[in-house]
């Protein structure tokens, strides 16, 4: 890229950091205060039924050692002060190890399943929604039927999906090959490859909704599309209606579905929260649960803050690669340069 163009990508870089900044603060209060609303006490979450068994003292010498002694507005700055200062989240409640670390450990195995989603999601869905449009000629009655099917599939949550896979896969004889519960502890040393098989069911109950949408979402954009002088010129010289939409139609359709993959990411990330536990996925979904029964504080406004944080991102990243992708934004962003250039020189 030029110079200038290095410039323009700079100042939108520092634009949405700027943006950024007052929502994670936002965000932080939010969650901080929201966790700490959470009926119950991380000591005697932590401890169980061996409470009755400690004393009082002992109990508030625990309270302490976690600062839940504190104001909360001690507590925040404190966490606060962590998170900005030198990127410590504090300690996990359950085996007093860094928040950091006890996330980065669950991490990869939720990163895997959740691009396997979106690779499955993304590429089936793209095809699904073009062959909607495609049969809406030439065969409307099953254009109708598998619309239908689509908005069903797509109203379905996925945590209803997870339990009708785990169900058939464990009771249909035919699906037996098939791995159901990832039992593995990623802390004990096994191989994230040894969870690929595992990854099967779980990745099918999070995609499947997701490439409903897709598809609903392709179709709509090539309904559109189709309608333009390009589409009729192309057919009218003769060039085949599935080529057409296949190659042009599609083509023009990728920057919206570039934006929708943006912004999928944290949202499969947030939903495989009850897919992980259902499943037994070692993953930051699952971790997210314990970390909630068990009252874990600071793991779980880690958590939060780190999904909140994937979706800026996510939304820079989409603002970051349209104008590769479409020459229309890269041209306006060039113009806008060129004015901002001109109205120097004249000051």
């Amino acid at each position: 890229m030029t110079r200038g163009g290095s410039i323009t990508l700079a100042q939108i870089i520092w634009k949405r950091f700027l943006q950024a900044l007052p929502l994670l603060f936002i965000l932080s209060v939010i969650s901080f205060g929201l966790v700490r609303a959470l009926p119950g006490d991380p000591v005697e979450a932590l401890l169980g039924e061996s409470t009755r068994d400690i004393s009082r003292e002992e109990l508030a010498f625990m309270r302490k050692r976690f600062g839940l002694d504190d104001p909360l507005p001690i507590q925040y700055g404190r966490w606060l002060m962590g998170w900005t200062g030198h990127g410590e989240l504090g300690r996990s409640y359950q085996d007093n190890r860094p928040v950091l670390e006890v996330i980065l450990e669950r991490l990869p195995a939720t990163i895997m399943l959740t691009g396997t989603a979106i690779i499955l999601s993304f590429t089936s869905g793209t095809l699904w929604g073009l062959a909607l449009v495609f049969l809406r000629s030439r065969f409307p009655k099953l254009e109708g039927f598998l619309l239908t099917s689509t908005l069903f599939l797509y109203s379905i949550p996925a945590f209803l999906v997870a339990l009708a896979l785990v169900y058939l896969a464990a009771d249909w004889q035919t699906l037996h090959f098939i791995p159901i519960f990832a039992a593995l502890d990623l802390n004990r040393g096994s191989a994230l490859i040894a969870l690929l098989p595992f990854a099967i069911l779980p990745a099918f109950a999070l995609a499947l909704g997701r490439a409903a949408k897709v598809a609903l979402f392709i179709r709509s954009l090539a309904l559109d599309e189709i309608t333009k002088n390009y589409v009729t010129l192309a057919i009218a010289k003769g060039m085949p209606d599935f080529r057409v939409i296949l190659v042009h139609v599609s083509r023009n359709c990728l920057l919206p579905v570039l934006n929708l993959l943006a912004l999928s990411l944290p949202a499969l990330i947030g939903g495989s929260v009850l897919i992980e536990s259902i499943f037994g996925w070692p993953g930051t979904g699952r971790l997210a649960v314990d970390a909630t029964f068990g009252r874990n504080y600071p793991v779980m406004t880690s958590l939060i803050m780190l999904y909140g944080t994937m979706v800026i991102l996510s939304n820079l990243l989409a603002d970051l690669i349209a104008p590769f992708i479409d020459p229309r934004l890269r041209d306006e962003a060039e113009t806008a340069k060129a004015e901002d250039s001109v109205r120097m020189r004249k000051l």
